[in-house]
């Protein structure tokens, strides 16, 4: 999961939306932040987590 600083505050971006969406990411210069590997992170975008976990 890839933190971005928005205009809007922080937010999660799966790995997923960010390869589909990087145009759109860069045109709205959202700030990359870091990485985070957490299955109980969501995605801003798509509501989704980056994998999931099987239990």
């Amino acid at each position: 999961m890839h933190l971005f600083e928005t205009e809007d505050g922080d937010i999660w971006v799966c790995v997923n939306c960010g390869r589909e969406r990087e145009a759109e990411i860069r045109e709205k210069e959202w700030e990359y932040i870091f990485d985070k590997d957490d299955p109980t992170l969501r995605c801003h975008l798509c509501k989704g987590p980056d994998y999931e976990v099987d239990g």
